[in-house]
């Protein structure tokens, strides 16, 4: 039995992140090819760091939709929180959590769309090839000419290998699978392997490497984690 896809919900923590964020959305907005709709949901604090977003989206051959939802500054870092009410603000097939230093190829969906047809319901991942922070920083000040040639050309090797794919980088359920944990607290870390536990448990298929698809994600370096990016522009 497989997952039939409907779409796409991606829901995403920007925080501090924006100018990530915005290489990230000209990465979706670059689609080629993807069968189902995509949704962006960004949960936002500062008004830039949405803005920066709607830039990123501004220009591409697909178009997908975004919502933001602005969170007081007090309660922004409580990603799990805004994360366990992601089921229902959407009504496509499944729901994806991922992180707002990603990049994505431009047959990335098409190909995780075909992914996750073959394989039986349940919570999947995707390989996350790394950019060093030096280098993402350079290419992160000419956005727009970012290019899987020249990522491929600088990535050093997969992220977080030794976690195949439980980490918070992309975690990708069908909707009605299991909530996120609504833990208030002010970090990233714990919860969303606590997430990828109870979603693995619920699933069909135990296998440990949950990763799917033979198109990475990027993930553009900084040198900070989240509690640490207030008053740093990333």
């Amino acid at each position: 039995m497989t997952a039939p896809v409907t779409g796409f919900a991606l829901f995403v923590l920007c925080h501090y992140f924006g100018r990530r964020g915005r290489a990230m959305a000209r990465s979706l907005a670059g689609q080629v090819g993807c069968p189902v709709p995509l949704e962006l949901w960004v949960f936002h604090s500062r008004p830039e760091d949405a803005a920066l977003l709607e830039e990123g989206l501004a220009e591409g051959p697909f178009r997908l939709s975004m919502t933001k939802i602005q969170v007081p500054p007090d309660r922004i870092m409580q990603r799990a929180v805004h994360f366990s009410e992601a089921h229902q603000m959407h009504g496509l097939s499944h729901t994806v959590f991922i992180d707002a230093d990603l990049w994505f190829p431009p047959d990335f969906w098409a190909r995780y769309v075909a992914a996750i047809e073959g394989e039986t319901p349940g919570y999947w991942s995707c390989r996350v090839m790394n950019i060093p922070y030096l280098l993402a920083e350079s290419m992160l000040n000419g956005w727009m000419e970012i290019s899987l040639e020249k990522l491929d050309q600088v990535a050093t090797g997969r992220r977080l290998d030794e976690q195949a794919g439980r980490a918070g980088h992309f975690q990708c359920i069908p909707k009605d699978l299991t909530p996120y944990p609504s833990i208030p607290v002010q970090s990233v870390g714990h919860t969303d392997t606590a997430f990828s536990k109870a979603a693995i448990d619920l699933s069909m298929n135990k296998r440990t490497d949950r990763r799917i698809s033979d198109v990475p994600a990027y993930h553009l370096g900084h040198p900070r984690f989240w509690e640490g990016t207030r008053g740093v522009e990333l």
